[in-house]
């Protein structure tokens, strides 16, 4: 599986991770497409504040051909 965490781009805060649902993707294909739907989705107004990790999800793949789906992540440290 290979998944892309993304962070608010005002204030870094991590918003999610997303992941291809094809795991068949090249990973430099993906990562570029969802760097530009991010900057694409971050300069719609309407997305300006309240936003969540579905709410890009569903606006990618409304918007692309590539489909992904968000990851519920987190981390342990001992």
């Amino acid at each position: 599986m290979v998944a892309i965490q993304i962070h608010d781009s005002k204030t870094e805060e991590i918003i999610g991770a997303v992941s291809p649902i094809d795991t068949n993707i090249d990973f430099d294909k993906f990562q570029d497409e969802v760097y530009i739907k991010w900057k694409f989705f971050n300069n719609n107004p309407e997305n300006v504040e309240d936003y969540t990790i579905e709410d890009f999800v569903d606006f990618h793949n409304a918007t692309s051909e590539l489909i992904i789906d968000y990851v519920i992540m987190d981390f342990i440290q001992l």
